[in-house]
């Protein structure tokens, strides 16, 4: 069959700064191509999964494939060649090894079925393919700069003939595909014009014809518009003035950001309904869109949970869910599906499913006198109003706990957030390796150091964060939220980091190593100020190792580089000794962790202590990952299910791991994989953050918008100087000064 030519695509429409064609849709795009063709750097500004992205595409029902159902995404193609009998990538050794390199057997590509009828699936229309296709010339000069640094293990076999098979492979795939109905385009970069084939004459090349797209989603929706054009479907419009008892029928409550009070029941259970906001630098509350339902008799003063109604979602309040009850601890009347709470376009929807009836009422705030002392509050609280957010007693009263909370994360903290002075941060590392070579909760091991192991008491509540990656704000959110904060001060609660605090992952900053020693430098006086309660597990980003490296930047190496020369070589060597002593497995009753993947053979409570005689398990722990075509050393849900076994932990013992998220718009995962309490935590998304603690007796995941507390911590710093300036000056004398320095004072004492 002769090779079909190639046109650009006229009508274009640019998704994230990158052209597409007109018709194509964001969540379509699949961006394959050979090594070294720039796949992830299109994925990264796109905002799309760039990992675990291996496709077998002679495996029947490739197409179904759960790796495929999070796009856009990069894909690795492993590709039917003649004469071999398993597909092989074209990186794969079976693959480069051969003189000459082989063809692509097209004729074993699967393909999925066509749509038959309307309820079918249209596989053809549900994945656009984008082939980057750059000339072997340039491919073979961007792999060979990169293969001196010895970033990519597939540039370790290279030469311009291997470069130009591989992506002749990919060319025939596309024009394959292409061929078989599939929506292909191809292009020689980022920024090129996508191309279309075309025949010999200049034509557009014709695809299989296909079905016109006719899905139940579509008679759906437009008998759902049809029906609202005249009225029906959605629910009475309510103005709500004041207690109102839900009948049979939907309630539309207009979107005007007030307080809602849910009555379950003849007042079984009251909670409440807030609009979620999160706090710029400025202190001032933003809205996000969403809404939280908390338990007022429990909510800012005890660790506890809440939900979240984000916009065109809907959740249903019931006894039956496992975590709404740990949450709210619903009395018997509450029946398992209760009330349905739809967040539509235009307003709260709300419908009665219980018998026992619920009650809506609004939370007005009662007006207060006004007094001098308090103008300045006021002022803050009109530019609030001005911005359209009604301001509850209890929502008032959140944000002044959390400027409190900050206030003493200031002074545990020592001052602003910014580089410590060398000789200050060398004293500091040194005073922390001191306290980890007698940590709590860790068995010893052989050399009388505290071992592998660490083994929490079943009385602290558990705090876990995962993969920061120098994410400053995300640790000041997290301690400023809940009641997290004061359980670590009364000794009740326990802070655990699992690993990978340093090396920023955002775009362009991966070389920036001063955010990641300031974070490091607020743990460690986090871990001075509660030696009890906080502690940190390793990870792979944990390590100066040559072999660390992100998107050909060598950030294990950098990072050596920046200590010694910011901090010194005595610092350097402190941060390995700290790396050496610290934990890799953490446990108790309430659930199993660490920073990477569950061992892939039989492991003990007794081996996991001396895990510095078995460097082998040690990789495991932090480095490996689920189970793929392209890893079949990845652990698997039987490992999973041997590792609580072996450690005398209950079936249902949730396991949470880091270092794999599994896209770029999350920050915690559940039931990964289909294994049941296999949880993935990546605490480093710029816009929210994940952790998990526990509510009651149940293991429970939240997550916060990121608030930009950095700037309000170090403002205030500069207030508390004025203010003791200013005590200095008033009619207090000496006296009101001295009382006004004296918390800097226990603060220079404890940052000492």
């Amino acid at each position: 069959m002769p090779d079909l030519s190639t046109q650009p695509v006229e009508s274009l429409q640019r998704l994230k700064g990158i052209e597409f064609p007109g018709d194509v849709r964001f969540r379509q795009i699949l961006v394959t191509g050979p090594p070294g063709a720039g796949k992830s750097t299109m994925i990264r500004r796109l905002g799309g999964w760039s990992e675990e992205g291996y496709l077998d595409i002679s495996r029947k029902y490739w197409w179904r494939s759960e790796m495929l159902s999070v796009r856009p995404r990069e894909i690795h193609l492993g590709l039917p060649m003649l004469g071999m009998v398993d597909a092989v990538s074209v990186y794969d050794p079976a693959f480069l090894d051969c003189d000459p390199l082989p063809s692509v057997d097209l004729a074993r590509i699967a393909l999925p079925p066509r749509q038959l009828f309307f309820l079918s699936v249209d596989w053809y229309r549900r994945y656009v393919f984008d082939f980057l296709l750059p000339p072997p010339e340039l491919v073979f000069e961007r792999r060979s700069a990169r293969a001196r640094h010895h970033t990519h293990p597939v540039d370790a076999q290279l030469s311009l003939a291997i470069c130009t098979a591989q992506v002749e492979a990919f060319r025939q795939v596309a024009e394959h595909l292409h061929r078989k109905g599939f929506d292909v385009y191809v292009r020689e970069g980022i920024d090129s014009t996508p191309q279309r084939f075309v025949d010999p004459s200049g034509i557009a090349a014709a695809a299989i014809p296909r079905r016109r797209r006719f899905t139940l989603a579509n008679v759906l929706a437009r008998l759902k518009a049809f029906s609202a054009r005249l009225g029906f479907g959605v629910g009475r419009h309510l103005r709500l003035h004041g207690a109102y008892r839900l009948g049979d029928s939907k309630v539309r409550v207009t979107l005007g950001g007030l307080p809602i009070e849910i009555t379950l029941g003849l007042d079984d259970k009251r909670l409440r309904l807030y609009p979620e906001t999160r706090i710029n630098h400025l202190g001032e509350a933003v809205k996000v869109g969403s809404f939280v339902v908390v338990d007022p008799a429990t909510h800012l003063r005890q660790i506890g949970g809440f939900l979240r109604l984000s916009p065109k979602n809907w959740l249903v309040l019931g006894s039956d869910d496992r975590i709404q009850q740990a949450i709210f601890d619903y009395p018997e009347a509450v029946d398992g599906h209760h009330l349905a709470l739809i967040h539509g376009r235009d307003g709260l929807v709300f419908r009665n499913l219980s018998d026992a009836g619920t009650t809506i009422a609004p939370i007005v705030e009662e007006p207060k006198v006004i007094r001098l002392k308090r103008l300045r509050r006021l002022r803050k609280r009109s530019r609030l109003v001005d911005q359209g957010i009604p301001i509850a007693p209890m929502l008032d009263k959140a944000r002044a706990l959390r400027m409190n909370r900050l206030q003493r994360l200031r002074k545990i903290f020592g001052g602003p957030i910014r580089l410590v002075p060398r000789d200050q941060a060398l004293a500091l590392i040194e005073k922390v390796n001191r306290l980890m070579q007698n940590e709590v909760y860790r068995p010893r091991d052989d050399r009388g150091l505290p071992g592998g192991l660490l083994v929490l008491p079943r009385e602290l509540i558990p705090i876990v964060l995962a993969d920061m990656h120098a994410q400053v704000d995300n640790l000041l959110t997290v301690l400023t939220q809940n009641a997290f904060l004061e359980a670590l001060e009364d000794g009740t609660a326990a802070l655990i980091i699992l690993g990978d605090a340093v090396h920023c992952e955002v775009d362009g900053q991966l070389r920036a190593m001063e955010s990641s020693m300031i974070l490091m430098d607020l743990i460690f006086r986090l871990k001075l100020h509660f030696p009890e309660q906080v502690f940190y597990i390793r990870g792979n980003h944990d390590s100066f190792s040559e072999d660390l490296a992100k998107e050909g930047v060598p950030q294990g190496l950098l990072w050596a580089r920046e200590l010694s020369e910011l901090r010194g070589a005595v610092y350097q060597r402190a941060m390995g000794d700290f790396y050496r002593l610290l934990p890799y497995v953490v446990m108790s009753p309430d659930f199993l962790a660490c920073h990477a993947a569950a061992p892939k053979t039989k492991v003990s409570k007794k081996m996991l202590v001396q895990l510095y005689q078995r460097p082998e398990l040690v990789l495991e722990l932090i480095n490996n990952r689920l189970q793929r075509a392209n890893r079949p050393q990845g652990y698997t849900r039987r490992d999973v299910k041997r590792f609580r076994k072996n450690l005398n932990l209950d079936r249902e013992t949730p396991f949470i791991v880091g270092h794999t998220p599994i896209d770029r718009e999350d920050t915690l995962w559940l039931n990964v994989d289909g294994i049941d309490n296999h949880h993935v935590l990546f605490s480093a998304n710029p816009s929210q953050v994940g952790v998990f603690t526990r509510v009651g007796e149940t293991m429970v995941p939240l997550t916060y918008p990121v608030d930009e507390l950095t700037p309000i911590l170090n403002a205030m710093v500069f207030r508390r100087t004025a203010d003791a300036t200013e005590a200095s000056a008033g009619p207090g004398g000496p006296e009101d000064a001295a009382a006004a320095k004296e918390p800097a004072a226990r603060r220079l004492r404890q940052g000492a």
